[in-house]
């Protein structure tokens, strides 16, 4: 890998036991961080550094960027740990996401369940709790609560997505091809759910479940696949190619385990894991936000709505940006009134204004609340 290379074990509260790694590759001018759970590689991340960059400074860059690594793990931990009694349901769900996102599969479980317990009716709660049993492999668990979700909100894509990768792990092709479908229906510009189709095509013809739908095998997999690429170009990549190939020579299940590869080494189009650690980190560090960083924040969405005018989450996300936003400057400005209180306790219209600042701080304070907590 490389001439640098820094190791750390990270245990969590609920004895799972994490493995983390970072070294350099000289080759690839990057400082890698790979995360392991009982010996199986479940993230990576890396940062490319300057070619320039030799002995002693390259050494440091590598144990800085490790540092950072090990200190975001340990403090999602100690932030679930800190929220442990709350009844904020919104702060467990983001909690869940992080865990869910850094293949914490155990810890996103916990978080998940507790705040379905708190909310019963959270159709996003429990899609997000399906896929975190997924990850454990409790599927039977996982077509329960998705299953739950459908009934609460029918419409929502991504159950439908989520309980046909459920059936997909039972190898019950047909239902996974109708939830597929049913994702797809609701949002024809789904690329994942387009890509499980074919991979759900690919599995029955392996298993012979249902004969239907291995008629034209080949060709309903590279349509639901071109779809697919169509939607996310990241899709085709060297594991695809290996899988068309053994798909055309009908080596079924060969192509599966290809095509599954190709999956887990794309991103979501709209996965946008810095508002996940933007929310994070205003959770973590609420008395100590700075506008800068919440500026810098608003920065990143408006670049992405660039790219994505039409995601509605990103419009709700900007939305929360600005009320945290408001709510750094509106504390600035009652500092600032106190200030001239303090030089002078007959200043009237500081009195005013500070009773107004008072008064909006408030209102925004339960705006804040309701949306993060």
């Amino acid at each position: 890998m490389g001439d640098f290379i820094f190791n750390d074990v990270i245990r969590s509260n609920q004895n799972s036991e994490y493995f983390l790694k970072t070294a350099n590759s000289e080759y690839e001018n990057r400082i890698i961080s790979s995360f392991f759970r009982n010996g199986t590689l479940i993230s990576t991340q890396f940062k490319t550094y300057d070619k320039t960059l030799h002995g002693e400074h390259l050494l440091q860059e590598t144990r800085t960027y490790h540092d950072e690594k090990k200190a975001e793990v340990q403090s999602l931990l100690g932030l679930s740990e800190k929220m442990r009694d709350s009844e904020q349901v919104e702060t467990k769900n983001l909690i869940g996401l992080a865990f869910l996102r850094r293949g914490m599969y155990e810890e996103a479980v916990r978080e998940f369940e507790e705040a379905a317990v708190l909310d019963k009716d959270n159709a996003l709660i429990y899609n997000n709790l399906g896929r975190a049993y997924l990850g454990v492999e409790r599927i039977n668990e996982a077509t329960k609560v998705l299953r739950m979700a459908i009934k609460l909100r029918s419409q929502f894509a991504d159950v439908h997505n989520n309980l046909g990768l459920a059936y997909l792990q039972k190898e019950q092709c047909k239902k996974a091809v109708e939830c597929f479908d049913k994702a797809v229906e609701i949002n024809t510009y789904y690329a994942e759910a387009f890509y499980n189709l074919g991979m759900a095509y690919v599995l029955n013809a392996h298993k012979r479940e249902d004969f239907n739908l291995s008629v034209n095998c080949y060709s309903n997999v590279m349509d639901y696949m071109e779809k697919a690429i169509k939607i996310n170009p990241a899709y085709r990549n060297e594991h695809f190619d290996r899988a068309e190939a053994l798909l055309r020579n009908k080596e079924y299940d060969q192509a599966y385990v290809e095509f599954e590869k190709g999956k887990r080494d794309v991103a979501p189009a709209t996965d946008f894991p810095f508002i996940l650690d933007f929310y994070l980190r205003v959770l973590h560090n609420e008395s100590k936000l700075k506008s800068g960083m919440v500026l810098r924040h608003i920065k990143e969405i408006e670049k992405n709505l660039r790219k994505y005018p039409n995601y509605a989450d990103l419009y709700n996300h900007l939305g929360v940006a600005y009320v945290i936003l408001s709510k750094i400057i509106n504390n600035k400005a009652s500092l600032q009134f106190e200030k001239a209180l303090e030089i002078n306790p007959e200043f009237v219209r500081a009195k005013r204004n500070q009773r107004l600042a008072q008064y909006d701080q408030k209102g925004i304070q339960l705006l804040f609340d309701a949306i993060l907590k």
